[in-house]
Parts: C-alpha cells; sequence; structure tokens
C-alpha cells in the first residue's frame, strides 16, 4: 500500500503532462487559428493570448518543483536556466543577423523553444559536471 509523500511526485508528474498536452494542445490551435486568414484583428488578438494561462500555470509548476529540489539541485538549474537563457539570446542574436543576410527564413517561436532546450540541456550539463 502506497502513503501519500509515495503518490504526491506521481500525481505532480501527470499534472505536470497533463497541462502540457493541454497547453501545447492549444498553443497548436492558436497557431493554426492564426494561420487563418478570415479571422479580423479583434479574433486574432484573442487567439494569440490565448495560450497564456495554460503556460502561466505551466511556468508555476515549474517554479513549484524546483522550489521542492535541495539546495544543491536549485544551484544546478539556476546555473543551466542562466547558461539557457544567455545562450538563446545570442543564438537569436545570430540568426537573427543571418536573416539579415537572407540565408535563413523569418524566426520561427518553435525554434527559439528548440534553441532554449538545447541550451537548458547543455547548462545542465555543465553545471552538473561543475559541481562533481
Amino acid at each position: 500500500m502506497s502513503t501519500t509523500t509515495e503518490r504526491t511526485p506521481n500525481r505532480s508528474a501527470r499534472t505536470f503532462w497533463a497541462v502540457l498536452a493541454v497547453g501545447t494542445a492549444i498553443d497548436i490551435a492558436a497557431g493554426w487559428l492564426l494561420a487563418q486568414p478570415d479571422y479580423g484583428p479583434h479574433a486574432r488578438i484573442i487567439f494569440a493570448l490565448l495560450p497564456i494561462p495554460l503556460n502561466l500555470v505551466l511556468v508555476a509548476l515549474v517554479v513549484r518543483r524546483i522550489r521542492q529540489l535541495d539546495e544543491f539541485l536549485r544551484q544546478v538549474h539556476l546555473e543551466a536556466v542562466a547558461i539557457a537563457f544567455l545562450l538563446t539570446g545570442v543564438a537569436v542574436f545570430i540568426y537573427g543577423y543571418l536573416q539579415q543576410a537572407r540565408v535563413v527564413h523569418p524566426l520561427n517561436f518553435g525554434i527559439v523553444w528548440i534553441f532554449m532546450v538545447v541550451f537548458y540541456g547543455i547548462g545542465y550539463l555543465i553545471a552538473a559536471r561543475h559541481y562533481r
């Protein structure tokens, strides 16, 4: 028989993945709606803002999870986030220059997410290795 403490991480993980799945569906739907030419500016603003609530819930879930970590792991994640933030900024600037040189297409927000995820992974590896 499992205790409450054993179920909490599992329930938290299920909640996270459920919010992520629904949020992703809303993000995709908003992108699809914005690609349709039939809507006026007011509807387009609503479509553009539609993903905000669940994305904010996702941020809150991640922050809550990080706050549950011990001090060492919080430090590792902080360094990983700092590295990801800075490297994403550099990558976006470089991409902008490449776009001005007309060698790449306009920046897609999906590419920025890919940059952030990859750079977070790199940052995590750097921070974890630093504290070995």
